[in-house]
C-alpha cells in the first residue's frame, strides 16, 4: 500500500484506507450477494488484519509517518501570537481575533472555517445593558436565538479589562463593525478587500475565507513569533490542545473542562493530558514543598515537646504557648 510515486502513506492513512475498503467490501457482498460477514472481527480476515497492524507498527516508528498530536503552546507564546497581528488592517484584524478566540473558546481545528455570525450573541442583563460577555454557541439559529434552549453548552468571550489590546470582546465588536451593507454571507471570517487602502475603504468582500487559508493561520502566527515550525506539529488544533492543557494545569477537573471545550466525554481528553516538561516541574515543586512543610511541622512538634519540660513561652504560627513545668500550679 503505497502512493503512485512509491512513497509510503502515513500510518493514520493506512488505517483509514484499510477500514474504508473493508467496509465497502462488506456492504457490496451484503447488497449484491446477500452474504453477511464482518471483516473487523471474523477469523477469515485475521491475516489481513495482522498485515494491516504490522504495517502501521512499522510506520509508527518513523517520525514523519506516525500520527503526532498538535503541539501545546505556552501562555506567553499565545499572547505573542495574538499581538503579532496588526488589527488596523483587514487581514490582521481577523487573524488577531481568531487567535484569541480559538484559544479561549477551545475551537476545533476546522471550526473557524464554519463559524457563522449569528453564533455570537452580545449578552445583556435585565436592564438591557451589556454585561461585557459574548455568548458563543454553534447551535444558535435565527429562529431559536430568542426562545428555545440551546442544544449544546454555550461558551463565552470575556472582556479583558486588564489588557484591552487583546480583549476578545473589543476585537469582536471592531471586526463586526467592518461588515458593510454589501456583505450578505453569514460566514464570520471574510476575504479581505484587495482594493482596501484606508479605514474609509470597504474592509472585506462578500466572500468567506477558504478553509485551507484559515487552516494556515495558527502556523503563520507561530512562524511570525519565531518558533521552529519544522520540528513541532503546529496546526489550528494546537489552540484547542493548548486550551485543554492549560485548563487541566489550572486545577479544573475533567468534568468542568469538557463543559468548556465541548468534548462528549472525559475519555476524549486523554490525548491532551500528557504531562509536559513544565507541568512535570510544577508537580515536583509541589512535592518538595509538601515535604518541606511536613519537616517543618515535625521540627515544631519536637521543639514544643522540649519547651514543655521547662517554664517558657513559645510562639509558633502566630500562637503563643506558655509552658509551666510545676505540676502543682
Amino acid at each position: 500500500m503505497r502512493r503512485k510515486n512509491g512513497e509510503e502513506y502515513k500510518e493514520c492513512v493506512v488505517k483509514t484506507l484499510w477500514n474504508v475498503v473493508a467496509k465497502e467490501v462488506q456492504e457490496m457482498y451484503d447488497y449484491k450477494y446477500n452474504i453477511k460477514f464482518n471483516p473487523f472481527s471474523d477469523s477469515t480476515f485475521n491475516e489481513a488484519r495482522r498485515a494491516r497492524d504490522a504495517k502501521r507498527k512499522t510506520l509508527q516508528s518513523s517520525l514523519k509517518k506516525r500520527r503526532s498530536s498538535s503541539t501545546v503552546l505556552s501562555g506567553d507564546e499565545i499572547r505573542k501570537m495574538v499581538t503579532a497581528w496588526n488589527e488596523d488592517t483587514p487581514a490582521g484584524l481577523q487573524k488577531k481575533f481568531y487567535q484569541i478566540s480559538a484559544y479561549e473558546l477551545a475551537w476545533r481545528g476546522g471550526e473557524a472555517a464554519n463559524c457563522l455570525l449569528h453564533y455570537f450573541k452580545i449578552e445583556k442583563n435585565n436592564k438591557g445593558e451589556e454585561t461585557g460577555r459574548i455568548e458563543y454557541n454553534s447551535v444558535f439559529s435565527k429562529t431559536t436565538q430568542g426562545g428555545a434552549k440551546p442544544l449544546a453548552n454555550s461558551k463565552w468571550l470575556i472582556a479583558n479589562k486588564d489588557d484591552l489590546n487583546i480583549c476578545p470582546v473589543r476585537l469582536f465588536k471592531k471586526l463586526s463593525s467592518k461588515r458593510t451593507t454589501n456583505i450578505t454571507t453569514e460566514r464570520f471570517f471574510l476575504s479581505p478587500n484587495p482594493q482596501w487602502q484606508n479605514h474609509n475603504s470597504p474592509w472585506y468582500k462578500n466572500c468567506p475565507v477558504g478553509k485551507n487559508e484559515i487552516g494556515k493561520w495558527t502556523k503563520l502566527a507561530t512562524e511570525k513569533i519565531g518558533l521552529d515550525v519544522c520540528n513541532i506539529n503546529i496546526t489550528n488544533h494546537s489552540n484547542r490542545a493548548t486550551a485543554v492543557s492549560h485548563l487541566a494545569k489550572s486545577g479544573l477537573d475533567e468534568q468542568q473542562i469538557i463543559k468548556i471545550t465541548g468534548h462528549a466525554s472525559t475519555s476524549s481528553l486523554a490525548p491532551y493530558l500528557e504531562i509536559d516538561t513544565e507541568h512535570h516541574e510544577q508537580i515536583i515543586k509541589k512535592m518538595r514543598l509538601q515535604e518541606k512543610e511536613s519537616n517543618t511541622v515535625v521540627s515544631a512538634t519536637n521543639e514544643l515537646q522540649a519547651k514543655a519540660s521547662s517554664n517558657s513561652t513559645y510562639n509558633y504560627n502566630k500562637c503563643t504557648f506558655i509552658f509551666n513545668s510545676d505540676s502543682s500550679k
